[in-house]
């Protein structure tokens, strides 16, 4: 009997414990696929920092149009106040190499010796600096002083995610393998925003669709369908998506793609963009002020393309999205972009 008893305790605790493993083995999973849906939500928007004005001395201030002309010509009109900010932190307007930017050409400290010059350089780098950053305006601006070697290493260890930690993190990292006391200014951010006044951060809206947004901040003014022409007065297939947006403001691809046309015309969709993305998907952008591609080049999602304008058959300052199923699509073989932007 005694034998019979322990062999059922035996059993009843292999029981046990089989019913014990697979409940937390049921557990971890639901736990993954919860990670993982969480994960799947859409696309990580990049961080971009907006800021109101700024609080540089007479020494930078003086040189606000070279800010203003070498920025417009990166295509970065809106960090013209994170220009100067950074100024005031590289010299104060103090020196002739004013952005410090001798390096970031592979000179000597201060081996340039025109401020204007200073600033060509410094904000063609930073723009580099921001495009590797994705937009994010604080990491391109540890970028600036760092190099892009850190910008790699924040999106290649920390997903892309700044923080003073991460600066120290790298620095140290890069002093010990050169041998040197330190690496650059791990608290750069913090020195530049204190010249900086009521900033605030924006996001680039993604949507949970196959296609990105193509306009940072997303205001629909005309959707796609039939509607009275604003210019011709007639009713009129409206063949793709409108986004109200400033004269001058980027636009974006909406996924990765090859440029198949970069049109400069002063009629119908104006200066216009087609990119292909596949054997049958087309993306158009219309009413452009400007071109940054050309036909043959390719591009990643999320790239600025051209700029926000209003040539063409437009009444004002807006971009026109059209969804193409083929290469000269007909208005019936014209999709509504609303449905792969998810909107």
């Amino acid at each position: 009997m005694k034998g019979i008893n322990g062999l059922i305790v035996g059993v009843f605790g292999v029981v046990c414990f089989v019913l014990m493993v697979v409940g937390t083995l049921v557990m971890m999973m639901g736990s993954f696929l919860i990670t993982q849906e969480n994960e799947g939500d859409g696309v990580t928007d990049e961080q971009d920092l907006v800021c109101e004005g700024n609080q540089v001395n007479e020494d930078v201030e003086r040189y606000e149009p070279h800010f203003e002309r070498y920025a417009g010509e990166n295509g970065i009109d809106d960090q013209v106040d994170i220009l100067m900010a950074m100024t005031m932190q590289e010299s104060g307007g103090q020196l002739a190499d004013v952005m410090q930017s001798s390096e970031s050409m592979g000179d000597p400290v201060n081996t340039i010796n025109s401020p204007e010059q200073s600033i060509e350089q410094g904000v063609s780098y930073y723009a580099d600096m921001y495009e590797q950053a994705n937009g994010d305006t604080e990491l391109a601006m540890q970028g600036y002083n760092m190099g892009g070697g850190y910008i790699d290493y924040v999106q290649d260890n920390h997903d892309g995610e700044h923080s003073r930690d991460v600066a120290y993190e790298f620095g140290e990292q890069q002093a010990s393998e050169l041998g040197w006391d330190n690496y650059g200014d791990e608290d750069y951010v913090e020195h530049v925003m204190q010249y900086l006044e009521d900033c605030e951060e924006t996001e680039q809206e993604s949507g949970d669709g196959d296609w990105d947004m193509p306009v940072e901040q997303v205001n629909v003014t005309s959707e796609f369908g039939m509607r009275d022409h604003p210019i011709h007065n007639e009713p009129r297939l409206h063949a793709g998506t409108d986004f109200g947006c400033n004269m001058g403001d980027a636009i974006y691809a909406v996924a990765d793609g090859t440029v198949q046309t970069a049109v400069q015309q002063n009629t119908g969709l104006g200066n216009n963009i087609k990119l292909q993305h596949g054997s049958d998907e087309y993306s158009v952008y219309g009413h452009l002020s400007s071109l940054y591609v050309s036909e043959g080049d390719e591009v990643q999602q999320g790239d600025q393309i051209g700029e926000c304008g209003s040539t063409g058959d437009s009444t004002g300052p807006h971009l026109h999205l059209e969804h193409h199923t083929e290469p000269e699509a007909t208005n019936d073989e014209k999709e509504d972009p609303a449905e792969i932007l998810d909107l």
